[in-house]
């Protein structure tokens, strides 16, 4: 019988693996592990992957190839894609610490729920700021922490996509002179291209008045495709009519465990000895651009950064 490595913190059953492979069209077990097989060899035979790629353990490498519905060249690319664009912005996924997170531990919380979206099998992450007191808060601190998230989290969870909600509530304008665009934009493109995740949607909650200004400069940061996904709730009601309240924490009218429980809880587990070293392995997962044989990807990909538009907020 297939045994699926889970995570104590990410509800994942059987029945949910069906159902994410059925949407990946994928459903065959044998098919599955005949493909990694090949990608695995590939990697190994690929002089700027090797050493990265060897650092990608199974399960994450499925969890590609599920993001590639099931194609063997496009999990090849992927791969490339996501050692590389590691390589390239190192600010927000290089020497990390769970310790260095402390004090945004003090401003913000960011969590997983537990139980994955039924209808599109997606991971909810819940950002909740805690005081109007932002002096802590750095944008990049908080990507650098949400990559910590999910990178490790990517090893256990069962998922290809992932919706947001964004609780502003204790937020002021102070908040907008800390969004940094360009570093949105990396993380989107890191999020997006390097990682490969769909994002199902941005759910924003407890809008202060100048909403339109933070979602003018949030949407000036996303391709058109994400930033058409960016939803502003006037109640928690509307909430419920794209997330169900059984998997919303209860600050939220949901029967969850609230997000600050649900935050102590990952923090605990992040701090063991087990997620420390999960966390060290994936500061090797890049590539070693003095052996790759052409620059064609890299010109590519390290323009973005230097085309970005200039963005201002009146």
């Amino acid at each position: 019988m297939e045994e699926i490595e889970c995570h104590p913190l990410l509800q994942i059953t059987p029945e949910t693996v069906k159902k994410v492979r059925q949407l990946c069209d994928i459903d065959d077990v044998k098919r599955i592990n005949e493909s990694l097989d090949i990608v695995e060899e590939w990697i190994k035979k690929q002089d700027h992957l090797a050493e990265g790629g060897s650092y990608l353990c199974r399960s994450l490498l499925e969890r590609v190839y599920l993001l590639s519905k099931g194609s063997v060249e496009e999990t090849k690319r992927r791969v490339e894609r996501l050692l590389t664009s590691r390589g390239m912005m190192p600010e927000l996924v290089m020497n990390r610490t769970v310790e260095e997170f402390e004090a945004q531990w003090e401003v913000v919380n960011y969590v997983p729920l537990p139980k994955l979206h039924p209808v599109d099998q997606s991971r909810v992450m819940v950002t909740q700021f805690l005081t109007e007191k932002l002096d802590p808060f750095s944008i990049l601190t908080y990507f650098r922490y949400c990559f910590l998230i999910g990178e490790y989290r990517i090893n256990y969870d069962y998922t290809t996509s992932e919706r947001f909600v964004i609780d502003l509530t204790n937020i002021h304008l102070g908040l907008l002179s800390k969004l940094n665009p360009i570093v949105i934009k990396k993380a989107e493109v890191l999020c997006t291209e390097g990682i490969g995740t769909k994002i199902k949607g941005i759910h924003i909650l407890n809008a202060p008045p100048f909403i339109d200004k933070l979602v003018f400069l949030l949407k000036q940061a996303l391709r058109e495709k994400v930033a058409n996904r960016v939803h502003v709730h006037n109640s928690y009601e509307d909430l419920h009519k794209h997330i169900p309240r059984d998997m919303l924490p209860k600050d939220y009218g949901g029967d969850e465990q609230s997000v600050s429980k649900l935050c102590d809880q990952w923090k605990e587990q992040l701090r063991t000895e087990e997620a420390k070293k999960k966390i060290k392995s994936l500061e090797k997962m890049v590539s070693d651009e003095s052996k790759r044989q052409t620059s064609k990807f890299n010109e590519e990909y390290m323009g973005m950064p230097g085309s970005f538009r200039k963005l201002t907020v009146d």
